[in-house]
C-alpha cells in the first residue's frame, strides 16, 4: 500500500487510466499507467508515484476480452484476446479505496480493422563472444580483438559446423475458413500450428484490418567467412473456397536469416556470411 498523505484524500476529485487506444487490438499487450487529479487541477501519475498515489490506493476492474498480464504498483499490463469478435469490447473500471466516489469507467473497443502480427524466428548460430560456460575456453586472438570463447574443433575457421549455422525458420500449417459473428459480418478465421507444436488463432474483419505472419531464419553465427543465414520457414495454407478471395488480407513473410559476421573481415569488403534460404508457400484448396 502506498501511503496518502493526510488530508490529501480530500483533496482528489478525479481519477483515469492513461494508455494509448490504438493499441487495443486483438493479442496485444498494452501498458497502462493511473492518473489521479487534484483540486488544484495537479496530477499524480502512478509511473512517478511509487510511494505517494498509485494502483494500490484503487480497486480494479476488467470485464470482456482482456486479462490483466501484469500488474505492479506503478503501471499494469493487459494482455487483449484474441476470439472476441462477437462482442469486441473490454470493459474497465478503477475505484479508489478510501473513498469510492471517485472512480473512472470506460468500454473498449478492440480494433480488429489494424495490422496484427505473429513472429516465428529461428535460432542465432554460434556466437563465441557471448558468455558461456559449455567447455568453451578463453583465447585471446590479438591485441585488438578479444573473442572469449573458441572450441577445440575451431569453430571460427570451421564454416560448414552445425552450430555456425542459423536455425531454420519453423515450417507451419495454416486453415483459413470464414465464419460468422453475432452483430460485426462475417471474419476470417485463421488457426497457425508450427512444427515445435505451438498453435494459435486469429480472426480479420472481411475487408478490413491484415495479418503478417513470420518465420524468418536465425542470423548465422561468427566464422572466418560468415556463417549461412538459417533458412525461412515453409508455408501450407489450407483455405477454403470461401475464404479464398480474401486472401489478400493475410501476408507470410518466410525471408531467410542474415549471414553472420566476419571473425576477421576482409580487405575487399566482405563483412558478413551469405543469407539463408527462402522458404516456399503452398496453398491448397480445404473443405472444413
Amino acid at each position: 500500500m502506498s501511503f496518502i498523505k493526510p488530508g490529501q484524500l480530500r483533496k482528489i476529485v478525479s481519477c483515469n487510466l492513461e494508455f494509448d487506444q490504438s493499441q487495443i487490438y486483438p493479442g496485444n499487450l498494452v501498458e497502462m499507467t493511473l492518473n489521479t487529479k487534484l483540486k488544484d487541477s495537479s496530477v499524480i501519475n502512478s509511473n512517478a508515484s511509487n510511494i505517494t498515489i498509485n494502483f494500490a490506493d484503487y480497486y480494479f476492474e476488467l470485464e470482456g476480452g482482456a486479462v490483466v498480464h501484469e500488474k505492479t504498483r506503478t503501471k499494469m499490463t493487459v494482455k487483449i484476446a484474441d476470439d472476441t469478435y462477437n462482442d469486441p469490447f473490454v470493459n474497465v473500471t478503477v475505484r479508489l479505496r478510501r473513498k469510492k466516489s471517485i472512480q473512472w469507467h470506460m468500454k473498449l473497443p478492440i480494433l480488429y480493422d489494424v495490422r496484427q502480427r505473429v513472429v516465428f524466428r529461428g535460432g542465432n548460430g554460434y556466437d563465441p563472444r557471448s558468455n558461456s560456460d559449455n567447455g568453451y575456453k578463453k583465447i585471446p586472438i590479438t591485441k585488438r580483438v578479444n573473442l572469449e570463447f573458441i572450441d577445440n574443433e575451431q569453430t571460427l575457421t570451421n564454416n560448414s559446423d552445425p552450430a555456425i549455422i542459423g536455425k531454420n525458420g519453423p515450417n507451419l500449417e495454416l486453415h483459413v475458413s470464414l465464419i460468422g459473428s453475432k452483430q460485426s459480418g462475417k471474419f476470417i478465421k485463421i488457426k497457425i500450428r508450427s512444427e515445435d507444436g505451438d498453435q494459435l488463432v486469429k480472426y480479420l474483419k472481411v475487408g478490413v484490418g491484415w495479418l503478417e505472419i513470420q518465420t524468418i531464419g536465425g542470423k548465422g553465427g561468427i566464422s572466418k567467412y560468415g556463417g549461412k543465414g538459417g533458412n525461412g520457414g515453409d508455408v501450407t495454407v489450407f483455405i477454403t473456397p470461401e475464404a479464398r478471395p480474401h486472401y489478400d488480407q493475410i501476408f507470410i513473410e518466410n525471408f531467410g536469416g542474415e549471414g553472420g559476421e566476419l571473425w576477421r573481415p576482409r580487405i575487399d569488403g566482405q563483412q558478413m556470411g551469405p543469407f539463408g534460404d527462402n522458404g516456399t508457400v503452398e496453398i491448397i484448396e480445404w473443405t472444413e
